[in-house]
């Protein structure tokens, strides 16, 4: 494997691959698209800017992106916080796990995934044998820094627990990761054109002719 604020409003936002133009910016631009050769999962801790990444490619390349907490949310008319108050998170996890699941079998675009979602082993084997994975990494005093209001975040409370939560992930997160890239003092551009350079690197994505 190589080493490569707060909840934006963009990051809220979801590019629907059902329904939306897979050439992005990058026709408007003039700009080559680009394709994928499979779907690229971004995983990692809350707020390391997966769905944020994930947008600025599909735009500058003109591929489609979903982030999977925010299409849960519409789909179910419910938060997250709702869902977990409701059927707990093991109810939660196993609504994640069907849609992983469903966007793996699609047309290859670029998916972000909750922070979570290397918990269960069954989305990990997904993950590995559906596509290419990136891991997004965020350190645990960044990440209490960017996050602002706790309150949308079922799971994290405060700076122990993330630490603790990080560190108990963190062996998920490198099991099914196929790059690692460090968000830690870079702006979403600067991470986004890192993923690309790998993604290009290792044959998962290319400028059509």
């Amino acid at each position: 494997m190589k080493q490569s604020k707060k909840r934006t409003n963009e990051e809220a936002e979801t590019t629907d691959p059902a329904t939306s133009s897979r050439s992005g910016d990058a026709s408007r631009t003039g700009r080559p698209a680009y394709q994928l050769a499979r779907p690229v999962f971004f995983v990692g801790f809350m707020v390391a800017g997966k769905t944020s990444t994930a947008r600025r490619l599909a735009r500058t390349c003109g591929v489609a992106s979903v982030d999977l907490d925010t299409f849960i949310e519409r789909r179910e008319g419910k938060t997250i916080n709702q869902i977990f108050a409701e059927i707990g998170e093991d109810g939660f996890r196993a609504m994640e796990t069907d849609v992983l699941r469903d966007f793996s079998q699609r047309d290859p675009l670029l998916i972000s995934c909750g922070g979570g979602v290397v918990l269960r082993p069954e989305n990990r084997e997904i993950l590995k044998s559906s596509g290419f994975v990136v891991y997004l990494k965020v350190t645990a005093d960044q990440a209490f820094a960017r996050v602002g209001d706790v309150s949308s975040r079922p799971l994290f409370r405060d700076l122990d627990t993330a630490r603790k939560t990080i560190e108990g992930r963190l062996p998920m997160y490198e099991e099914v990761a196929d790059v690692m890239v460090d968000t830690v003092g870079k702006n979403i551009p600067a991470v986004a054109r890192e993923v690309r350079q790998a993604l290009e690197r290792e044959g998962v994505l290319w400028q059509q002719k």
